[in-house]
């Protein structure tokens, strides 16, 4: 797995989220991994479909 933490600006939370999510659902579809890894995998794709309410600050 590459890493895109370079890719990651200042401020990007809900892009950094997203990239997560979408790593996260990539690997459940890997049939090599415990289940407990998937349990976990799961919570992490459950999580970050929330929508977020940042206030009215944000730049």
């Amino acid at each position: 797995m590459s890493d895109d933490t370079g890719k990651l600006k200042k401020g990007n939370f809900m892009q950094a989220l997203d990239s997560i999510r979408q790593e996260a659902e990539r690997l459940m579809a890997r049939r090599d991994l415990p289940p407990e890894v998937k349990a976990g995998l799961d919570r992490i794709i459950a999580l970050t479909r929330s929508k977020f309410e940042l206030g009215d600050d944000i730049e």
